[in-house]
């Protein structure tokens, strides 16, 4: 049982949402076609809105999964006739308009509350017109399709994107999270092929999925998920939102959820009627409010912290030492998840009573990559740990640390190290986003990557508090050395 009153380690928590990019909501099931999201109106880039809104209140970035058929401008999904009902007559020119570019352009600039993840093409799997569920794997009669269609399918999924600019040629990385349309997934990571081995060749890291949807795979669902490929891949539910629910959060209380991430879809963030949208937000503000403020689960700021978190939740053990210590044995720690780069910071968190702050705190010897505090807790962000044991120390105090960065935005700080005159900060940064960095007022600031630039800055000499504005070029994000010369 975890003593709140201590440091500990947190389940993180993490909401996916599914079927985002349908330029029209409508469904088409009754014909054959896709379900898309249940809204017989057309989208438009006011239905991205709440993602940033909901995003700012709660300090995330929201995994947003996408279905891309219906932003093919160029009609290049002719090539393609298992993605679409239509097959080689596919025609989207009802579809092509400027809100098109408006869309992927708000997603673009808005990258550290939106992230963009990889959902399907056209959601199914057609032949003649033929729909079978789903696009990435056959559940109707569990069996994987053809491994050259996926590939086909992420070649589609890639010329699409290339339409907005967004594609390897102009700096732009391939989507990192994957769900797959309907949890349709080939399990198969002991074999030649598997979903999770196609996907990953094109840069997918993180995958969730519904596993109970093939028992016939034998997923790992009672270990809650796997690797796969080079992939980790993680179980989910969903908890009463289905995917046509207007408006809807989760109706089941959090003491149920038998997984850390959950499902949802598009039409659960938007209201039936944009002038109900605030109060859709206020809903999933509150129900994300109190996944903050709960005993046992926090919010991860983006994916990549999620699906590291989960994995010390798994392999991970902690005991607590005497006062003011905690000892982590992170000697269990798969391989794969090295490997393939799959494990980033350790957040470690403790509850702080009013006026209360975690002054001091180090794992051996080594400082907090950054630290944060919200709804009552306290939040340390460490660096990496290796296959071993560790120690942390910390002291509780009225004052904040002496030199820190506070983690109040949605990037990953991987380490924050001061040598000599220079402080070094190694940061992966989505969009444009703010780093708050409590030191001395620097000489210079200069980032490593051309493509992780320093907008602007300035220094509040009373809070001793420096404000860097700094705007990421690729969607997927951009890592980069942010040094600080005294």
């Amino acid at each position: 049982m975890i003593q709140n009153n201590r440091l500990h380690l947190p389940k993180p928590f993490m909401v996916a949402v599914d079927d985002v990019g349908w330029m029209n909501g409508g469904s088409l099931s009754e014909t054959g076609g896709p379900w898309r999201i249940g809204f017989e109106r057309k989208m438009n880039v006011r239905d991205y809105h709440p993602f940033v809104e909901i995003g700012k209140a709660v300090g995330v970035r929201f995994q947003t999964l996408f279905v891309l058929a219906e932003m093919d401008r160029l009609n290049i999904l002719k090539n393609y006739p298992t993605a679409t009902q239509e097959g080689k007559k596919r025609d989207n020119s009802d579809n092509i308009a400027p809100m098109q570019f408006e869309i992927m352009n708000y997603v673009k600039n808005n990258a550290n509350h939106i992230e963009f993840g990889l959902h399907g093409v056209g959601h199914e799997h057609w032949e003649n017109g033929k729909r079978t569920r789903a696009e990435w794997y056959d559940m109707e009669n569990d069996k994987p399709w053809p491994e050259e269609d996926l590939h086909a399918h992420v070649k589609a999924y890639k010329e699409i994107l290339s339409q907005y600019g967004l594609s390897e040629e102009n700096g732009h990385s391939f989507p990192e999270s994957f769900v797959p349309c309907a949890w349709a997934y080939y399990w198969n990571p002991n074999g030649e092929y598997s979903t999770g081995k196609v996907v990953q060749k094109y840069g997918v890291k993180f995958i969730n999925t519904w596993f109970e949807m093939i028992p016939e795979l034998n997923p790992p669902i009672e270990f809650g998920g796997g690797f796969d490929h080079g992939t980790l891949v993680v179980n989910r539910y969903n908890y009463g939102n289905d995917w046509y629910m207007a408006g809807t959060t989760p109706t089941k209380p959090l003491k149920e959820f038998k997984s850390f991430v959950i499902e949802s879809h598009w039409s659960n963030w938007l209201a039936t009627d944009y002038f109900l949208q605030k109060e859709v937000n206020k809903k999933w503000i509150e129900f994300l409010t109190g996944i903050q403020k709960s005993k046992t689960h926090y919010l991860a700021k983006n994916s990549e912290q999620f699906f590291s978190q989960w994995l010390y939740m798994k392999f991970a053990k902690t005991i607590t030492g005497a006062d003011n210590k905690l000892i982590i044995d992170n000697s269990n720690m798969p391989d794969e998840a090295y490997e393939f780069d799959l494990l980033n910071t350790l957040v470690l968190r403790i509850k702080l009573e009013k006026g209360t702050h975690i002054s001091e705190a180090n794992i051996d010897g080594i400082s907090p990559a950054s630290y944060y505090e919200d709804e009552g807790w306290g939040f340390l962000y460490f660096p990496r740990p290796e296959k071993k044991k560790y120690e942390v120390n910390y002291r509780i105090g009225k004052n904040y640390p002496k030199e820190y960065i506070y983690h109040s935005g949605t990037y990953n700080v991987y380490s924050f190290l001061h040598q000599g005159n220079k402080i070094i900060i190694e940061i992966k940064v989505y969009g444009t986003d703010i780093l708050e960095i409590v030191a001395d007022r620097p000489k210079r600031v200069i980032s490593s990557n051309k493509n992780l630039q320093v907008v602007s800055k300035s220094y509040d000499d009373s809070k001793r508090l420096l404000k860097l504005t700094l705007r990421a070029h690729d969607i997927q994000g951009e890592k980069g050395i942010i040094k600080l010369i005294f």
